[in-house]
């Protein structure tokens, strides 16, 4: 459904339609239940949901704040979002994006510069694969060292 960065392509009857917008300036707090694509510029506090598997997409923008959990089929995180991510096909963490929660999804793609902090289960699309940490705990330590 999506190309490199978030570049989308046509497919098929299960690409959903519907667009909605929650702008700059504005401020929700509550629960959010979309289809379609739902793009947020403003700040949301509380969770985002759409129908597992009917093609709906969560664009955050870059000036967006999202302060709760997400689950949708692709997430696009521009902005800063805290809270945990389940997206079934796809998330794509771009440079000024941060993402501070764990992630649940197929496929992830975390651009230069971006910021990630928590876990990425990875899944096959049945089942999780496991915890994969999304940075090294402790900086490797220095072998002796080596002469010329």
């Amino acid at each position: 459904m999506f190309g490199l960065f978030g570049q989308s392509k046509t497919e098929g009857p299960q690409a959903a339609k519907e667009i909605g917008l929650l702008g700059t300036d504005t401020k929700f707090e509550g629960s959010i239940r979309f289809a379609g694509t739902l793009r947020i510029d403003g700040t949301v506090v509380g969770p985002i949901s759409a129908q597992p598997g009917s093609g709906s997409v969560l664009i955050i923008n870059q000036q967006a704040i999202v302060n709760g959990d997400i689950v949708s089929d692709a997430v696009l995180i521009s902005g800063k979002v805290q809270g945990n991510v389940h997206a079934s096909e796809r998330v794509e963490i771009f440079r000024s994006g941060l993402l501070k929660g764990d992630v649940y999804t197929a496929d992830i793609m975390i651009e230069g510069g971006a910021e990630f902090q928590g876990y990425c289960h990875m899944a096959d699309g049945s089942a999780s694969a496991g915890r994969v940490p999304a940075a090294p705990q402790s900086p490797p330590k220095p072998g002796p060292p080596s002469r010329r």
